[in-house]
Formats: structure tokens, C-alpha cells, sequence
């Protein structure tokens, strides 16, 4: 809900009052806070304000935060709205708990006002980008309803290896595995983990959020395979997923679902693998494209002076065998000092003559591979 003056609507849910005041505080500035000293008073609210995320407190007295979670997200009208907890509790086993109601991630007690700031903000980004797929989401679950009555379960196994195989980066990958969830009538979370550290994570609306992602990575840390209740998750060195609500009453499903979506995320971790490679390999062509065009140039240019540096050589020695016979009147030689003085100058210049002769053919050699090299890197520009 986006009031006139622009700002989103937060709900704040805590029996504390010092609480209320002290979040209305730090987010007011950017946010219309509104505050609920109940989680009764807080369910109301939300349903008659529809507002943009709550902050909902885990320990209150009537009711506590997981089930004031799970009320909201079993309500049709605003099941779609994130909740932060507020908790000075933040185990494993809490962030489970959350994980399973829905939420979104947890603010720690005692509250930082930055951190809350930046967590509420990244929360409602999150949120907008899911409303921006909301609509690809429904066509991808259209589809699956219909390739789910048209398909076994064997052959929707071969159709997503085959999309895997087309995606050519890693976000279109995340994409596939995560729409392969709904081809097989599962929801829960993906993630990618990417050679410079990132990673893509995504849930069925959207990017995951953080409590979702701490949850996934620390499934990932058990066996390859682990199943808890109703969730499961299978992890591979580089992807990973955690599926919430796995068919109990049906143990054959069951059996097979965990059977082709661990063989899924295997060829989505090979695809990976290849995408990375591939990345690699552009990123190597390009920059030994780079040297061969530096190098092409730098010897072009070495070839050219050499060049240029013999024609100014012969000029030069050609010059001072002319300015020598000119002096010679003023030396008062003898016609045969002369012409002595005048074979020696010829002799040394036909000598240096003869070793520029014999460079010249490794010059000639320098001169055709800087032309092979310029039409190589001409041709593979030009592709």
C-alpha cells in the first residue's frame, strides 16, 4: 500500500512500547510507520491496510510472531506481504522456524537503525521485483499445468536437460532450475554460486530472500541429500536447492521426485560448469586478441624504423663520400693519394652496403609476418 505522500506503508507489531516508538523513529523518515501493540490488533490492521511489509516481533503474549506470520500468509488478500521478525533470538532453529512460516529475514535485538534501514529497503526492493515477474511467474505456472497433463515425468526430465543445454548464462540457468520446480508441482529455493563470489538465488516469485538463504546454505553444509519433514535439499558444489513441501502422503512420489531433481541439479551443476568455462574462454580469446593486435602493431612499427633507418643510413654514408671529394681540392694531395684515400672510403661503404644486403632478407621475413598478423587480426575483428 502506497499512501499520497508516496511513502510505503510499515506495520510494526510489538507489545513493547519504548519498541514502537524507538522503529517509528528510525524508519519515519523514509516510511509511514504505523504500530500495533498486539499481534491481534497487528492481523487487523494488516487486513484492513494492506500494508508494504511488517515488522512483526517473535515473542509477544496473546500470540507470537510465527503464527501472526502464518495467519498473514494464509490470507488471500495479503499473503503476498513480507514480514521481518523482531528477535533477540537468532539460531539456526529460529531461522527455520521463520523459514517455514514465510518470513522474510530476521532484525536482531537490540535494533541497529542502520541495519533495519538497510534490510527494510532491501526487503521492498525485493518485493517490487517480484511484483515484475508476478506475471512470468503465472505464465510459467500455466505452463507447467499444462506440460504436467501432457508429459511423464521421465520426459519432463529430459525437456528441462534440454533447456539447461540452451541457457548460454548463469541467470537464465537459475531461471530453468527454478521453473523446473513448478514442472514438478514443488516449490522452494534455487541458488548458483558464481567464480567471482556471487551468487543467484531465486524462489518461485522472484530473488530469495535472505532468510531463505541462510536456510539453504546451511542444509547445504549436511549430506548431498537431506530430507526434513516435508523440505529436502540437494546440494552440488556450485548449485543447490531446498524444496518445502515434498509429497509426504504419496512415499513413491516422493521417492521419484527426489530421484530427478537430484539428477536435475547435477546437469544444472555440469551446465554451470560449461557457462563458467565458456565465460573463461571469451575472456582468455579476448585478451590474447589484445596482445597479438599490441604486438602487431609494436612490431609493424619496429619493421618501418628498420626500414626507414637503412635508407638513412645509405643517405648519410652516400653524403659523406660526396662531402669528402669536395674537401679533397683543399688537401693538396697527390692524384694517387687521392684516388687511394678515395677507394679505401669506397671499399668501407660497400662493405656496409653488403651487410645491410644481408639483413635485408631478415627484414623481408619481419615485413611478411607483420602482414600475416595484421590480416589475422583484421579477419577475427571483422567476424
Amino acid at each position: 500500500m502506497v499512501t499520497d505522500d508516496d511513502r510505503a506503508v510499515v506495520l510494526v507489531v510489538d507489545d513493547d512500547r519504548f519498541m514502537l516508538d524507538f522503529i517509528a523513529d528510525s524508519l519515519g523518515e523514509h516510511y509511514l510507520v504505523q504500530c500495533a501493540d498486539s499481534a491481534a490488533a497487528g492481523l487487523a490492521q494488516a487486513r484492513s491496510q494492506a500494508p508494504a511489509l511488517m515488522l512483526v516481533d517473535v515473542l509477544m503474549p496473546d500470540m507470537d510472531g510465527y503464527t501472526l506470520c502464518r495467519e498473514v500468509k494464509d490470507d488471500f488478500d495479503i499473503g503476498d506481504t513480507p514480514v521481518l521478525f523482531l528477535s533477540a533470538l537468532d539460531s539456526i532453529d529460529d531461522r527455520l522456524r521463520g523459514f517455514e512460516v514465510g518470513g522474510e529475514d530476521f532484525v536482531t535485538k537490540p535494533v541497529n537503525p542502520r541495519i533495519l534501514q538497510a534490510k527494510v529497503a532491501k526487503v521492498l526492493a525485493l518485493q517490487q521485483e517480484r511484483h515484475q515477474l508476478k506475471s512470468q511467474a503465472q505464465y510459467a505456472t500455466s505452463t507447467a499445468m499444462t506440460a504436467m497433463t501432457s508429459m511423464s515425468e521421465t520426459g519432463l526430465l529430459l525437456e528441462v536437460m534440454k533447456r539447461f543445454n540452451q541457457c548460454g548464462e548463469a541467470r537464465a540457468l537459475a531461471l530453468a532450475l527454478q521453473e523446473s520446480l513448478a514442472l514438478f508441482a514443488v516449490e522452494g529455493v534455487v541458488e548458483l554460486l558464481l567464480p567471482n563470489g556471487d551468487s543467484i538465488a531465486l524462489n518461485g516469485r522472484g530473488p530469495a530472500s535472505e532468510l531463505e538463504i541462510s536456510v539453504l546454505r546451511h542444509m547445504a553444509t549436511m549430506d548431498r541429500i537431506t530430507q526434513f519433514k516435508s523440505r529436502m535439499s540437494i546440494s552440488y558444489p556450485h548449485a543447490r536447492l531446498v524444496v518445502t513441501n515434498m509429497p509426504l502422503d504419496d512415499p513413491d512420489r516422493c521417492g521419484r521426485l527426489r530421484d530427478h531433481l537430484a539428477m536435475l541439479l547435477e546437469a544444472a551443476e555440469a551446465r554451470l560448469a560449461a557457462i563458467n568455462n565458456a565465460s573463461l574462454a571469451s575472456r582468455r580469446g579476448d585478451a590474447i586478441s589484445g596482445t597479438i593486435e599490441t604486438l602487431t602493431k609494436v612490431l609493424s612499427d619496429i619493421d618501418h624504423k628498420q626500414r626507414q633507418g637503412r635508407a638513412d643510413a645509405l643517405t648519410v654514408l652516400n653524403g659523406v663520400l660526396m662531402r669528402l671529394e669536395q674537401s679533397m681540392v683543399g688537401l693538396a694531395l697527390t692524384e694517387r693519394q687521392e684516388e687511394a684515400l678515395l677507394a679505401l672510403v669506397r671499399e668501407g661503404l660497400e662493405d656496409v652496403y653488403g651487410s645491410q644486403q644481408a639483413e635485408a632478407g631478415y627484414q623481408d621475413q619481419l615485413s611478411a609476418a607483420v602482414s600475416g598478423l595484421q590480416q589475422a587480426v583484421h579477419g577475427s575483428s571483422g567476424r
